[in-house]
């Protein structure tokens, strides 16, 4: 009884999740969720022919508040290959990336650059694990400050039902939601350059949905996304 319980609450504090990322139905990346009471981490690694022109094998950390799920701290280690053009050549090279974003008293920091921020701000990732956590009747229409490395945005989930995924042979009862994402200013955020995953995720004109488990541990099950013209489709595994 007391190993049963004990498992119990380990799987409270610690959840974590495979997924597979295809376009047109090729994979094209593995990616790994990691989900504590105060901080969610996302491992993103390209698979395939992908794997073989443009590889990538990303780490994101994020902490939050427990509370209202603000942003605390961010940070991602990049390494991955990018085309880049020197005079009139275009040739291959690495793009490496390692910045700290920290979030104190309503100031963003990041190095000796300081952004005023509300402590209950989003970012992509608390606002994963705020739809994993709370009932989609407090999130639904409802727009939150969003902070997308140094760039001031507005974020929203539309609720749109539930719906039955099939994954294996199992048909998960899930909520659909969809994400929508705008800029509120102008200026410019942190970094003069980032990698794919953020660049791409955070594109104010493009179509993100996400179904979650609606019993159980809440998962994140199925995410669709249009992503420099395609359309990728992330499924758990």
């Amino acid at each position: 009884m007391r190993r049963k319980l004990f498992f119990s609450l380990f799987s409270t504090i610690i959840f974590s999740q495979d997924y597979s990322a295809k376009v047109y139905g090729f994979s094209v990346a593995d990616a790994h969720l990691t989900i504590k009471p105060d901080s969610i981490n996302l491992q993103f690694k390209t698979t395939g022919i992908v794997n073989l022109i443009w590889p990538s094998d990303n780490p994101y950390w994020t902490y939050f508040d427990t509370t209202h799920y603000g942003l605390i701290s961010f940070q991602k280690n990049i390494k991955q290959k990018k085309i880049m053009r020197v005079t009139k050549n275009i040739k291959q090279g690495t793009f490496t990336q390692k910045p700290l974003f920290e979030l104190n008293d309503g100031l963003l920091k990041h190095k000796k650059e300081f952004r005023p921020r509300l402590d209950s701000t989003q970012t992509l990732f608390t606002m994963l694990a705020m739809i994993m956590n709370r009932p989609y009747e407090l999130l639904d229409t409802q727009w939150f400050e969003v902070d997308h490395e140094g760039k001031s945005m507005l974020g929203r989930f539309l609720w749109s039902g539930t719906e039955e995924i099939k994954i294996g042979t199992k048909n998960i009862i899930c909520n659909h939601f969809r994400l929508d994402l705008k800029g509120i200013d102008e200026t410019g955020g942190f970094l003069t350059d980032t990698d794919r995953l953020m660049k791409y995720v955070s594109n104010p004109d493009g179509v993100r949905q996400i179904w979650v488990e609606q019993n159980g541990n809440h998962r994140i099950i199925r995410v669709e996304m249009n992503a420099n013209g395609f359309p990728f489709e992330i499924l758990i595994q």
